[in-house]
């Protein structure tokens, strides 16, 4: 499955939640329940993927597995994330249901390198980090625009290990290109009174962990 879309992200510190008011003047309305993602990024042995970002550079990608709430018989995703100048490509592949953490990491340390979706294009990939988030979504009235927040955001070295938190929370706008005007005068309109910024979970996260000596 391909998924191709323009984001906005804004970055708010815990506490701070004046971006309620937009979603509120947008008339944003609630599309799925909220849930927890984990994320497990990997990485090749120079590191390239997260130097790609912290360097800006245009092409970059992110390699990731992905599942929602509790590891309990639940379906993971392998994800190649692409950036291309401001567009984000994701390529989706389902790896099947899995029991428990346990199961997950003799399947990595078995099968991961093989998968296609990495294979072909990316050698030598390693576990990096964890990271684990509560997202919630809404839609405005158009269906033109989504709106993720995330928080509670925790980073693992090991998913076994005590996390380190960010304390921030995500607003992030989703839409396609062709809504780009749209969403330009929908912010301005409505009053999101912050500046969009680049952030990467992955990237601060790798921050955090090395400014506080774990990896």
């Amino acid at each position: 499955m391909k998924d191709m879309r323009l984001e906005k992200k804004f970055v708010y510190q815990n506490g701070d939640t004046t971006y309620k008011s937009f979603l509120i003047n947008g008339m944003f309305k609630k599309i799925y329940p909220n849930r927890k993602i984990n994320s497990i990024y990997f990485d090749c042995e120079n590191l390239k993927n997260v130097w790609d970002n912290i360097n800006g550079f245009g092409k970059r990608i992110k390699i990731r597995l992905r599942w929602y709430n509790q590891l309990f018989n639940k379906e993971v995703f392998l994800e190649e994330k692409k950036k291309i100048n401001l567009m984000t490509v994701k390529n989706i592949k389902s790896l099947g249901v899995f029991k428990d953490t346990l199961e997950l990491k003799k399947f990595l340390k078995k099968t991961l390198s093989h998968e296609k979706l990495i294979s072909s294009k990316h050698l030598n990939l390693s576990e990096i980090l964890t990271v684990s988030y509560d997202r919630e979504y809404y839609q405005d009235v158009s269906r033109k625009l989504r709106v993720t927040i995330d928080k509670n955001i925790k980073i693992f070295k090991d998913i076994e290990l005590k996390p380190l938190e960010i304390e921030k929370h995500i607003v992030e706008i989703k839409y396609h290109p062709k809504y780009s005007i749209f969403c330009n005068n929908f912010v301005l309109k409505n009053k999101l009174n912050n500046r969009n910024q680049k952030f990467s979970k992955y990237v601060n996260s790798f921050i955090e962990l090395n400014d506080s000596g774990i990896l």
